[in-house]
């Protein structure tokens, strides 16, 4: 008996510390200005379905669900970057459908408000209802408490505009007196360039007494009501009316989508939502957050600290979400007209993997492809899966899928580190021989490196992977070629020698010498961009001349995101775009000193900005942790010999920049797609890896955690755990002494292998820097210093 009630016991405990993460977690910091794509309570992890209140619509940026907004204008089934749809609002009174969104908004009140990993109850003030919404991967799940009232109506504007999406039509069908089921089409954006369609099946607990489906008028220019049961029209919606209902009478609504076909739609509700047990989806949704943020347990700290981290975990997992079906099927639109393809199921007839819609990964080796690999490798593996699952049907390895397509956001073969670091950390679980020819294709003309960004057309010119390739840099003049975005030469340049390094090391570890030398070569046409007489990366033309003025940081006459030449960015940060020679930039720098001091003057300039430039004024920072290109500046420090200084400027980034949990700031900045998120919980436990783990032999680089211990769930039950020491009510910033699996450590990395196998470091930290600890230098063999 003692035994059973000892193991109740653990079991009770256990449950109520994994339920912390998810109450941890706050779907709300930095709601003020957000992207459509930002605010996610009401989801599983990575899930199809993102359902939430929207306040604004228009744009990608400050859109979605804003709290200071003064209204709620509905709730809705899809956020994500360039898809969005099926909106639904209850009210109460008189319908107001026919007028559009704003007819039927209400007063938003955060009173009594709960946001959590997902759940989310809220209250729509000028109608009294309390509207509590959870959800399925696949399927959104409402439970509406009304107040009495004559008359009441749950709308469905089926071709509303929702963030930056704009619909070109709608339809929508009775099927029974509490199911309808029907589509909206998405019009193309500037980055989508085809239509996407979305499919629903909408159930309701409670017999509606009436359906009202409406349509555009003869002229076009009003909404009128349709005699019959469907609409299909360019201004398409229907409306459920209840009449006569009681004090606290709740109507519950469950939406499946799809984007294959109505059947699917049914299918994945069906699936995924068998019954009409709300607060059981909300405990299974509670669960699946559980699972994924639970895999990295923090003690210690203060409340405000654990809050941020498990806000920044929750962040990682909202800024992709699943296309596929529970049957794999998901729809292929990068050909003339949409193909139906199937993800290839495992034995237990679940898709072997993801179908990912997904923004790019511009910069996502300091943030994404670490913690990936490092906790969730089958999140990765999904991503990379859903890229190359476009080599097989396009011949082209992707770097972007919206809606089924291509899109060719930023530049680059961004899926290249990703492929690499899974690869190297031996957590790849995709056609290792495949992905090194999709990226093989991409480093030379013909493959992904033709394109600008955004630039979709059948002869693309504003890559400049031709020229590259012919002088060994990207010239200045490749603004002026293409009609793409983001046409920066001399940052083109610096990216693709990281991507070439990366092919390289994935060339070595398949056993590919003649590609490793090539590709290796080209990694070090970082030099040929580097002017020595002003010491920052310059860009430079056709005929080898360096561009005239040069500024390293602009002025508010530079116009747009970029000096000339850099994109997003400029000069001052990618100077430091070298991850794979860390060591040939210090020297070409003027040596470890020289480094030092110029960096650490940089930080010192950014302390009045918290280290992050306002968004679209990255031109004007010399250090900027509001955007991709600098997200490793920090820890190059240790690179140069003082790692007391990475622990330092880490620190303090981590803080100023992504310390906040006030609906204000929060990540000071643009949190996108979670890559901020993600770079936030490499502060906080200590780790990180310059050359985002593509290195033929990884390691991981020690930054003083913020925590007490750190415990990371890992592949294959394994454990690592992290534990500190620090003395009582003292600054605890800097190391003093590391011991990995109960040895000495004196070096400010250590393999990966180490970590994924399990193991332990002890961290004992303190108010003054060590100068002697971690200066030693891990021996990797020749891979490093190959360049």
């Amino acid at each position: 008996m003692k035994r059973l009630l000892f193991a109740l016991f653990l079991f009770l405990s256990t449950t109520v510390f994994c339920q912390q993460q998810a109450d941890l977690a706050n779907p709300l910091v930095g709601t003020i200005k957000p992207r459509f794509d930002f605010f996610a309570a009401a989801s599983l992890p990575y899930g199809m379905v993102a359902l939430s209140p929207d306040t604004h619509h228009g744009d990608l940026w400050n859109a979605g669900y804003r709290y200071n907004d003064g209204y709620i204008l509905n709730f809705s089934h899809i956020h994500n970057t360039q898809t969005a749809g099926i909106p639904v609002m209850p009210v109460v009174g008189t319908c107001k459908a026919l007028q559009g969104l704003e007819a039927s908004k209400s007063t938003l009140n955060h009173q009594g408000e709960i946001a959590k990993p997902g759940y989310h109850k809220i209250l729509l003030q000028d109608y009294g209802i309390t509207a509590e919404l959870t959800s399925s991967q696949r399927a959104g799940f409402h439970r509406y408490t009304f107040p009495a009232a004559r008359e009441a109506h749950i709308i469905m504007d089926l071709t509303a505009a929702l963030g930056p999406v704009q619909m070109l039509r709608g339809y929508a069908s009775k099927k029974s007196d509490r199911e309808i089921e029907g589509y909206s089409v998405m019009a193309p954006t500037f980055r989508r360039k085809k239509n996407c369609t979305v499919y629903f099946v909408a159930r309701f607990s409670k017999p509606f007494d009436k359906i009202n489906f409406w349509k555009s008028s003869a002229d076009s220019s009003v909404k009128e009501l349709v005699n019959g049961d469907m609409t299909d029209d360019s201004k398409a919606g229907v409306y459920a009316s209840y009449y006569n209902l009681k004090q606290g009478e709740q109507i519950l609504l469950q939406v499946g989508i799809s984007f294959v076909s109505m059947e699917n739609a049914r299918m994945n509700l069906d699936k995924e939502i068998p019954n009409w047990n709300f607060d059981a989806a909300v405990a299974n949704a509670k669960s699946a957050w559980n699972d994924y943020l639970g895999r990295i347990e923090v003690s210690g700290g203060t409340r405000r600290q654990q809050v941020k981290f498990y806000t920044d975990l929750m962040h990682t997992a909202i800024g992709r979400r699943i296309s596929e079906d529970v049957n794999g099927a998901y729809t292929d639109n990068s050909g003339a007209t949409p193909v139906v393809r199937y993800v290839p199921l495992t034995a237990k007839g679940n898709p072997s993997y993801h179908f990912m819609d997904a923004d790019g990964l511009w910069g996502s080796q300091w943030n994404l492809n670490i913690l990936w690999p490092m906790v969730y490798p089958e999140y990765g593996n999904d991503l990379a899966s859903t890229f190359l699952t476009y080599y097989k049907n396009t011949g082209t390895m992707a770097r972007t899928s919206w809606g089924g397509q291509e899109c060719y956001v930023m530049v680059g073969d961004q899926t290249v580190p990703l492929l690499a670091a899974l690869l190297q950390t031996h957590r790849a679980t995709f056609n290792k021989e495949e992905a090194f020819a999709g990226a093989y294709k991409n480093g030379f003309p013909g493959g992904i490196r033709d394109r600008a960004g955004y630039e979709s057309g059948p002869s693309p010119k504003g890559g400049g992977i031709d020229w590259y390739i012919k002088y060994k840099y990207v010239p200045f003049e490749i603004r002026f070629r293409g009609d793409g975005f983001h046409r920066g030469g001399a940052a083109m340049t610096l990216e693709y020698a990281y991507q070439d390094w990366c092919i390289a090391n994935m060339a070595k570890s398949l056993g590919k010498n003649e590609n490793y030398d090539l590709f290796m070569r080209r990694s070090a046409y970082w030099k040929n961009i580097y002017d020595a007489s002003s010491g920052y990366m310059r860009p430079k033309d056709t005929l080898g001349n360096w561009l005239t003025p040069f500024e390293p940081v602009g002025t508010s006459t530079s116009g747009g995101h970029a000096t000339p030449g850099f994109i997003e960015s400029n000069s001052a940060i990618y100077s430091y775009y070298v991850p794979q020679d860390v060591k040939g930039l210090i020297q070409a720098m003027g040596g470890q000193s020289a480094f030092v001091e110029k960096l650490e003057e940089s930080f010192k300039s950014a302390i009045p900005s918290g280290f992050a430039a306002e968004h679209g004024e990255h031109w004007a920072a010399r250090v900027d942790y509001d955007n991709q290109p600098g997200c490793h500046l920090a820890h190059l420090f240790s690179h140069a010999g003082e790692p007391w200084k990475t622990q330092y400027w880490v620190r303090q980034v981590k803080e100023a920049t992504f310390g906040d949990t006030t609906t204000t700031v929060g990540y000071r900045g643009d949190e996108d797609q979670g890559q901020m998120g993600g770079l936030s919980v490499l502060m906080a436990v200590g780790l990180f890896d310059v050359q985002g783990l593509a290195d033929v032999n990884p390691t991981l680089e020690i930054t003083s955690p913020i925590f007490d211990k750190i415990t990371f769930h890992l592949p294959g039950k394994k454990t690592f755990v992290i534990q500190t020491t620090s003395p009582a009510e003292k600054d605890n910033t800097y190391i003093q002494s590391v011991m990995l699996n109960g040895k000495p450590l004196n070096n400010f990395e250590f393999p990966f292998s180490a970590f994924a196998n399990g193991g332990s470091i002890k961290i004992n930290l303190g108010p003054q820097p060590n100068k002697t600890w971690g200066t030693n230098i891990l021996d990797k063999g020749s891979v490093r210093s190959s360049n």
